[in-house]
């Protein structure tokens, strides 16, 4: 099954609402998805310099989330969860009004929050509302880190991918020689 298939599968699934027979392992598997699906589509729109745009992409991953938890998502669960988190997500979006900033948006770290923000609702959901703060923040902040990281790293290694394909494609064209490609390789090489 291809990435459009699942999350088409996804999204039916969470059209038809009933979790209520689901499994703590279905569930999790669902609401993995979904916080993957979000962060993806939100990384893929920060590209466009405009604050908040990835708001309504991650307010539906809560409310999707607390669906398969077969919770609503009403005015005090977005106050709590947004009370901890929200600070932090407003504060990155603010940037993007510093002109020239702006438009270096950074993908990893939207990618990051988005994911962060779906681990704390599922965090919230799973233990019925019954969190602490510091307990959602600690999640937040944990996950922020490491799917940025992640992320990071990723686009990194793409980008390596990407300069060594092209300094292949010098040398099979004969526009360096050997001596040069193997130079210029282990220096990008190196950098990783």
């Amino acid at each position: 099954m291809n990435y459009y298939d699942e999350y088409k599968e996804l999204i039916q699934s969470l059209i038809s609402g009933d979790f209520s027979q689901a499994s703590q392992e279905e569930r999790d598997r669902t609401v993995n998805k979904i916080i993957h699906a979000s962060a993806v589509t939100s990384a893929l729109v920060s590209i466009i310099p405009l604050p908040l745009i990835e708001s309504p992409i991650q307010i539906t991953m809560v409310r999707s989330i607390g669906n398969v938890y077969e919770q609503e998502l009403d005015e005090k669960v977005v106050l709590e969860i947004m009370s901890v988190i929200g600070g932090n997500v407003l504060l990155r979006q603010l940037i993007k009004l510093i002109p020239y900033a702006g438009f270096v948006v950074n993908v990893s770290r939207v990618y990051g929050t988005t994911w962060a923000i779906g681990a704390a609702a599922e965090y919230y959901f799973k233990h019925d509302r019954e969190v602490e703060k510091e307990e959602l923040m600690q999640v937040f902040k944990s996950v922020l880190k490491q799917k940025t990281q992640e992320k990071e790293q990723e686009m990194k290694e793409k980008h390596t991918e990407e300069r060594l394909e092209q300094l292949q494609s010098l040398l099979e064209k004969h526009l360096i020689s050997q001596e040069e490609y193997d130079k210029k390789r282990e220096a990008i090489i190196a950098e990783l």
